[in-house]
């Protein structure tokens, strides 16, 4: 999850800040509706908006021996009164964390890294800012184990300052992001002792992607991700986003949601840790490549599914190389949640259901997805 908390010292600010959104241009959507469950789903899609007040979701399921079905409800952009379409991009937030550990785990395939290197081996410029670097393994950083601080959720000068100034923010450089925010800063714990999750793992993982590959991450997803698996509308950079879903969130708590977009933005547009923009159907044959081995060898994907701290026992900690473990009433999940102030997105693999879910909406304010096993049982 990449989710930081409103702290009351910026709350003022906020409703003096809003970016002025750009018109969207018309979307063409897909049709599902001769769909043997398409009142099922697309039921539950509406209960589900309705229920967590967000002004548009989207849902997808894939069952086995069942055609694919995408559905959508309610609206993209309030202030255009923009429909919500089944392929709309949207922020995918912490979701990028399987496709950043995704190029990892290839160059460990390759032999080009290993999950036992150490942290002060690679990227200088950033590891050095960082207490023990020398103790801290890519298995650490992938499986949350490293003990480095999480500024997004924890530090009160980070939030303050994204909600403050977030155009500063917004083109602010990983470096200086890890210089001002975890210099100096101690370890929460031992590397490998606990386990405690950290965006800033991810950041340092996106730059390590970089430095083996020679690229920018989203070349390398490009490269390794998106032209292998046919992902259309998938990048990790920041471009015009007019027809990118708008974010919301219910601020003070009456009611009214308010466009968050610029907060939004300027949390991770482009980082490795947050700012993947794609669809349902892109984040659908991703997961569908994975888990069928077609990105890491089975073996691999096995070692990103399996529970990485052996001393867990709370579904707090069950969490592998980039990916979460989640105890559903369908059995065990393997995906990601993915949150920021006015996103909440789900991608999740039941791999004794052979069923794939992606759910979408554009409010940050949490939910109850209990429901998913009902629709792959």
């Amino acid at each position: 999850m990449k989710l930081y908390k409103i702290v009351l010292i910026a709350l003022l600010a906020i409703s003096c800040k809003k970016e002025n959104s750009i018109k969207p241009d018309p979307i063409a959507d897909v049709d599902y509706n001769d769909h043997p469950k398409q009142t099922q789903y697309q039921a539950a899609l509406h209960t589900y908006k309705v229920q967590t007040s967000s002004p548009g979701s989207i849902l997808l399921v894939s069952r086995e021996n069942e055609r694919l079905w995408i559905g959508s409800d309610g609206f993209s952009n309030l202030e255009y009164n923009t429909v919500m379409r089944k392929n709309h991009q949207f922020r995918a937030a912490s979701i990028t964390k399987m496709f950043t550990s995704v190029v990892i785990m290839q160059f460990v395939q390759e032999g080009k890294l290993s999950l036992d290197a150490k942290l002060s081996s690679f990227v200088p410029n950033l590891s050095k800012y960082i207490d023990n670097s020398s103790a801290i393994t890519i298995r650490h950083l992938l499986a949350n184990l490293s003990g480095i601080p999480d500024p997004v959720n924890e530090s009160i000068e980070y939030q303050t300052d994204i909600l403050n100034h977030p155009e500063e923010m917004a083109k602010l450089s990983v470096e200086a992001k890890i210089k001002k925010y975890l210099s100096g800063k101690p370890l929460k714990f031992s590397p490998g002792s606990e386990y405690s999750y950290s965006n800033t793992n991810f950041l340092l993982l996106g730059a390590i992607a970089e430095e083996l590959g020679g690229k920018t991450l989203n070349a390398l997803f490009n490269e390794r991700i998106y032209t292998p698996l046919g992902l259309k509308n998938t990048y990790l950079e920041i471009r015009d986003d007019k027809n990118v879903s708008r974010s919301y969130a219910d601020i003070f708590q009456n009611g009214q949601v308010m466009d968050v977009t610029l907060f939004d933005k300027a949390e991770g547009d482009a980082e490795a840790d947050g700012g993947l923009i794609t669809t349902a159907e892109d984040l659908f044959l991703f997961m569908k490549g994975l888990f069928n081995g077609q990105l890491v060898s089975p073996l691999l994907v096995n070692e990103m599914k399996r529970k990485q701290l052996s001393s867990c026992n709370s579904t707090e900690c069950e969490y592998g190389l980039g990916i979460e473990i989640w105890r559903t009433g369908a059995g065990i999940a393997c995906g990601h949640n993915g949150s920021l102030l006015g996103v909440e997105a789900n991608t999740l693999f039941y791999p004794d259901k052979n069923a794939i879910i992606v759910l979408y909406k554009n409010n940050g304010n949490g939910s109850d997805k209990e429901f998913l096993s009902e629709l792959v049982k």
